[in-house]
C-alpha cells in the first residue's frame, strides 16, 4: 500500500469518528433523539431519527471500506449545512449576548464540511460532473 493510500485510509477512518459516535449516541438514546426531532416539528420524528442514524452509521462503514465515499461525503455535507443552520444559528441569546459555544459548533461544522470536500476530491470513483 502506497503512502497516499495509507493517508487516504487514515483520513477516512478519522472522518468516521464523529459520525460513528453521533450515530451510536443517537441509537442508544433513540427516545430522546426522537423527542428532539418532535421539538423541531419533524413529521414522523421516529422515522426521521432512524434515517439520520442510518446515514451516520452506514455512511461511516462506507468510508471505512472505501465504498461510495464521494456520495456519502456529499450527503454529509448537505446534512451538516442543514443541521448547523437548524441547531446552531442562534449565536446571540435573547439578551443579545454572544453565545461562544454555538459559534464554536458552527466553526467545527465548517471544518467538517472542508474535510468532506477533500474526501470527495480524493475519491477516485467520483463522477466527472462532481467538482
Amino acid at each position: 500500500m502506497e503512502d497516499q493510500e495509507i493517508a487516504y485510509l487514515v483520513g477516512r477512518l478519522l472522518t468516521c469518528g464523529i459520525w460513528t459516535g453521533a450515530g451510536l449516541f443517537k441509537l442508544f438514546h433513540f427516545a430522546g433523539f426522537t423527542e428532539k426531532m418532535k421539538g423541531f416539528n419533524f413529521p414522523y420524528p421516529a422515522l426521521c431519527a432512524a434515517i439520520v442514524i442510518t446515514m451516520e452509521l452506514v455512511g461511516s462503514l462506507c468510508l471505512a471500506f472505501d465504498f461510495a465515499v464521494w456520495a456519502v461525503a456529499l450527503v454529509w455535507v448537505g446534512f451538516t449545512v442543514w443541521a448547523t443552520w437548524l441547531e446552531h444559528r442562534h449565536i446571540y441569546d435573547e439578551h443579545g449576548a454572544f453565545v461562544f459555544p454555538q459559534y464554536v459548533q458552527i466553526c467545527k461544522n465548517i471544518s467538517i464540511v472542508g474535510g468532506l470536500i477533500f474526501m470527495i476530491l480524493l475519491d477516485k470513483t467520483r463522477p466527472d460532473w462532481l467538482l
